[in-house]
């Protein structure tokens, strides 16, 4: 799954000013650049000074300059009717199909902004020099009162990212006060999108967090106080609440599956787990499907939807599609597609969902399905919410209740209800 928390500046498509680097002012970072240019004849003072003017001033300031400057050669949006939803998306292509779950939106009115590009922004509206400063201003003392707060780095890290992104937070911060202003009723959804969605919270627009995904655990003092969550599962509403946040966390309403025709579909990973040697899956794939096909079961794939994204999203977070039939043997199977896991298990109506960490062995056993997890004992659930190792079948470890599922279907309720409470 890609990381919706990184906001990389460099997508802004601001000249090279070295954006990447991560500028945290603390003394060890200072004593490591002093290091690194022991010929420099600067006090361990000076620099810090001339650091911080450069990188929390100088830097900031040009950014905001320039994007004043760029936002009148970008073409506007023709015949804009008055803005009722703006909805942030990720650029994957399906993060905002479970808006209509929950709040009924005109297709036709809805408003779609790529999160992580102020191009997008810079379309819907024209920001004056006053406003832009104003918030710089306000921008930088923010970001100066948190360092001295002494934060550990990883938290002034997620907020801000790096000392670049105080001007990106500034165009951000002045887009969403013009759009309240101009736009009283707007309300704002959001598809993870972390820095826009404090700053549309900051001008006091209704906020809410459409998760398209399972959730990863959160930083409570990094997590934006959106007015409604919502989440897939019961187990990352409850953590959501335990952990004490002030939103009304909601989960997306699924209907019961109606019946259980002999079919199994496994969903493929998403395609930004490049990191994962697939292949080692190969043998368990192969037993588990074998055991489907001793059942006369018919075996469907999915393939992620990431597979279908934009070449510009697979750029930037460096996506290469998977060739499954070189990994898999997939000859037995029947490929088919779907907006989300729901529509094709209506669909279909299958007996088992499969897969590694997919959110759809969640909608599986929402629905009243029978998830099975390939992940086994190697499932990592350090940053998960979901424990899909308890929420699902662990294949080959628990093979024996599969075996008896597929043997006997009249305890099909009993294992669906097992999986939701252990």
């Amino acid at each position: 799954m890609v990381n919706d928390k990184k906001f990389q500046v460099e997508i802004f498509n601001f000249p090279s000013v070295s954006s990447t680097q991560k500028w945290v002012l603390n003394d060890s970072r200072i004593d490591k650049l002093l290091n690194e240019n022991p010929s420099e004849k600067l006090t361990k003072k000076n620099f810090f000074i001339l650091t911080w003017i450069l990188y929390i001033y100088v830097i900031p300031f040009s950014r905001v300059i320039y994007y004043y400057l760029k936002q009148f050669f970008i073409g506007g949006y023709k015949n804009k009717k008055t803005i009722t939803s703006l909805i942030l998306h990720s650029g994957r292509g399906y993060d905002t199909n479970n808006i209509q779950k929950f709040f009924q939106i005109n297709t036709n009115e809805m408003n779609l902004i790529y999160a992580f590009s102020l191009t997008d922004y810079m379309k819907y509206e024209k920001l004056s020099i006053f406003t832009l400063l104003r918030n710089l201003a306000i921008a930088i003392a923010d970001y100066k009162s948190v360092l001295t707060m002494k934060f550990p780095d990883e938290i002034i890290g997620i907020l801000y990212g790096n000392t670049a992104n105080i001007s990106v937070f500034t165009y951000l911060l002045s887009f969403f006060q013009q759009l309240k202003e101009k736009y009283p009723d707007c309300t704002v959804y959001s598809a993870g999108a972390i820095l826009p969605s404090h700053a549309a919270i900051l001008s006091e627009h209704i906020t809410i967090n459409m998760y398209h995904g399972l959730m990863d655990k959160i930083n409570l003092s990094t997590f934006p106080e959106y007015d409604s969550v919502c989440v897939y599962s019961y187990d990352e509403r409850k953590y959501l609440i335990d952990a004490g946040i002030k939103s009304k966390v909601l989960t997306y309403p699924m209907m019961k599956a109606e019946s259980h025709k002999n079919i199994a579909i496994f969903f493929m990973p998403s395609v930004a787990s490049n990191e994962i040697d697939w292949s080692v899956f190969s043998e368990s794939f192969l037993s588990l499907t074998k055991l489907f096909k001793t059942f006369d079961y018919d075996l469907y794939i999915k393939v992620h939807p990431l597979v279908k994204a934009s070449k510009k999203f697979s750029k930037e977070y460096n996506l290469q599609p998977y060739n499954w039939d070189k990994i898999f043997n997939l000859s037995n199977f029947i490929y088919v597609d779907g907006s989300d896991a729901a529509s094709i298990i209506n669909k279909l109506k299958p007996s088992f969902i499969i897969s590694w960490g997919s959110t759809a062995l969640c909608e599986a056993l929402n629905m009243g399905l029978i998830p099975i997890t390939l992940w086994d004992t190697c499932w990592d659930s350090s940053q998960s919410v979901y424990p899909i190792n308890k929420r699902a079948l662990l294949w080959p470890s628990e093979m024996e209740i599969i075996q008896n599922l597929l043997d006997d279907k009249s305890i099909y309720d009993d294992v669906v209800e097992m999986l939701k409470t252990r």
